[in-house]
């Protein structure tokens, strides 16, 4: 028969086996009565849903922190009362969850003190929004381990862990480090302050108002996806990439060092003497204001600043742009931010559409007025030359149309000009004035102050820019400007026969006959028609009746004039002529001359056409194809 005590002994065991079981089931494994294991080389330690995480504490050298996330973000409970700075909440739980174990030892077979276990240690629990512990460990110093990248190869530094979680405390980790965790957590934990003194969405940012010495300006949007535009103090349109580099700038804007406002004397308490950047987001009805104190002289590299939502803290700020590291960006300096009305209004020349345009009159001091029209929108444009509507040239259109809606203004001299004398506008030497379809006019006027400066303004406004001479020559101003690129109204069905004269050839006589495309060639009186090659003759006519000049010059530009005394071809052509309007002119003849100058390795090309008052360039292409032997066969 068996003992009591047999008996007792077996329903203990019993027992135990039950109990363990139940906790082998709960827990999957039996970690919380004999110990965690050593985790493997290559896991992590840590495995938790980083939403869930609530509250993070750490504690080293003295200083304990904790930190509480609120509906509001992060925030830091204690040793301060301020936001927290969310990256580097978010570091410590990407550390936890994602640091590597590359080496484990047993913990009774090294000394703490020799892993920085002891002095210099670092302390950090997480816990969920129950208060459930979801990690707790001590970090160490570096370690000699180098752990490797699996995809890339390359090293990665490691970092002494010892867990503190109930039954893990049997072994210290070397786990991989690759952002350096000790540099977030120095300073007594001072850089879990959020060293950006704003927090916000761009996209969701509504008004801008900056207050400084120059006066008050603000900007705002009804929409998230509209266009910016300057309310105060004068209704303008605001430059796009401005507007983004200051609210990018905001939103990057870091301090070198945030403080108690208990432990900082701020220069002075005169609101008047601090400027004023504020912050207002859909939604909210109230702005979060930064404020900015002036500098202790004014050679200081800094200046204090606070903000509105984080009362206890204040900012230390950089006020000019420092160079950039390798590795890193130039931070954001005050000085980088676009903070005047001129540095935030919108440049640009005007606001036309050119699509709208109706007619433009190009009125200079130094040549005939230009009118340009057409009537409708869907219609070409056409330019009044020699009392004719003609065709314009196509490149002079393009870059007058170009440089009105693209332009931007050199600078903005004046927003209150009535007296336009100071400015040389009550004489401009050149008006740009467009008509819409919509009887819409804009004029800008031109002018030059005492100073030598090109300024310019639009007519019925008091606003005076200042302009880069360089736009004004992007303006074609002379009529002859505005002459089509195709020399003449020549169609090569209507081509009865030309003469060629190259220099140092003999001259070429072509007979061509349209109807039959058939050619005769007569060359220093000699019958060569046998040996024309008909192909290269066609696609000489072709070209020849589809010239085009690249650029009309002036009647007395002096180079032309040389090069065309002394011609390197000259080309009769007799043909049916069409005049401007495109009407039957009978037949006659068109004679073209080139001549060319060196420059450099290549030649320019002048071309003249008889009783044509302007001479012009052409390409060197075509003076080749021009030129081109018509007998040859190779």
């Amino acid at each position: 028969m068996r003992s009591v005590v047999f008996t007792l002994f077996l329903g203990l065991l019993a027992f135990i086996s039950v109990g363990l079981a139940a906790i082998r089931m709960a827990d999957g494994s039996l970690a919380r009565v004999f110990g965690a294991p050593a985790t493997a080389i290559g896991d992590t330690l840590y495995d938790f849903d980083p939403a869930t995480v609530s509250n993070i504490g750490l504690q080293g050298n003295g200083v304990k922190a904790y930190c509480q996330r609120t509906e509001n973000g992060w925030e830091i409970v204690s040793p301060w009362k301020d936001r927290m700075d969310p990256r580097i909440a978010q570091q410590l739980v990407s550390f936890t969850l994602g640091s590597r174990v590359e080496g484990a030892l047993p913990i009774e077979k090294v000394e703490s003190n020799t892993l920085g276990l002891e002095d210099g240690w670092i302390g950090i629990w997480i816990r969920d929004h129950d208060g459930e512990t979801l990690s707790k460990y001590v970090l160490g110093r570096r370690t000699a381990w180098l752990g490797t990248e699996a995809e890339t190869g390359e090293t990665i530094p490691t970092i002494f862990v010892q867990p503190r979680d109930k039954n893990r405390k049997d072994f210290i980790y070397a786990s991989t480090d690759p952002n350096d965790i000790h540099s977030m957590l120095t300073d007594g934990f001072k850089r879990l302050r959020d060293h950006h003194p704003f927090l916000f969405y761009p996209p969701l940012v509504q008004s801008l108002r900056i207050k400084n010495r120059s006066g008050e300006m603000l900007l705002s949007r009804d929409k998230p996806k509209e266009l910016w535009k300057i309310v105060k103090p004068l209704e303008l349109k605001s430059d796009r990439d401005s507007i983004y580099r200051l609210v990018q700038g905001l939103y990057d804007l870091e301090a070198i060092r945030v403080m108690n406002r208990s432990e900082v004397t701020l220069p002075t308490d005169d609101p008047s003497a601090v400027d004023q950047i504020a912050i207002q987001l859909f939604g909210q009805t109230t702005e979060t204001i930064l404020e900015i104190y002036p500098p202790e002289s004014p050679g200081s590299p800094t200046v204090l600043a606070r903000i509105s939502d984080r009362p206890n803290a204040v900012f230390e700020l950089l006020r000019n742009t420092t160079p950039a590291t390798e590795d890193e960006k130039a931070p954001v300096a005050l000085a980088d931010l676009p903070l005047s009305v001129n540095e935030l209004r919108d440049p640009t020349l005007t606001s036309i559409n050119p699509a709208q345009i109706q007619g433009i009159l190009i009125a200079s001091t130094n040549s005939d007025n230009i009118f340009i029209k057409r009537d409708d929108p869907k219609a070409r444009f056409e330019v009044l030359l020699d009392g004719e509507m003609r065709a314009p040239n196509e490149t002079a259109l393009f870059s007058l149309l170009k440089t009105i809606t693209e332009a931007k203004v050199a600078g903005f001299v004046s927003d209150t000009a009535t007296d336009l004398s100071p400015y040389g506008l009550d004489r401009p030497f050149l008006s740009l004035r467009f008509l819409g379809f919509d009887d819409t006019v804009i004029q800008l006027d031109f002018a030059q102050n005492k100073d030598g400066e090109i300024l310019a303004m639009r007519a019925g406004t008091t606003t005076v820019f200042k302009i880069d001479p360089a736009m004004l020559g992007l303006i074609p101003l002379q009529s002859w400007e505005w002459r089509d690129t195709q020399l003449w109204g020549i169609s090569e069905y209507d081509v009865q026969g030309l003469v060629r004269k190259l220099r140092d050839s003999p001259e070429l006589t072509l007979v061509y006959k349209a109807r039959t495309q058939t050619w005769r060639a007569i060359e220093d009186g000699k019958d060569r028609t046998p040996e024309l090659a008909i192909d290269r003759a066609n696609r000489f006519l072709k070209h020849l009746t589809g010239l085009k000049a690249r650029s009309w010059l002036r009647p007395d530009h002096e180079a032309a004039r040389k090069a065309l005394a002394d011609p390197d071809m000259v080309i009769s052509i007799n043909a049916k002529l069409i005049n401007a309007q495109g009407e039957d002119a009978g037949f006659g003849v068109k004679q073209l001359t080139v001549g060319s100058v060196p420059v450099g390795t290549n030649r320019i090309y002048y071309g003249s056409i008889q009783g044509e008052t302007n001479p012009f360039t052409i390409s060197a292409e075509s003076f080749e194809l021009l030129s081109v032997d018509l007998f040859s066969f190779d």
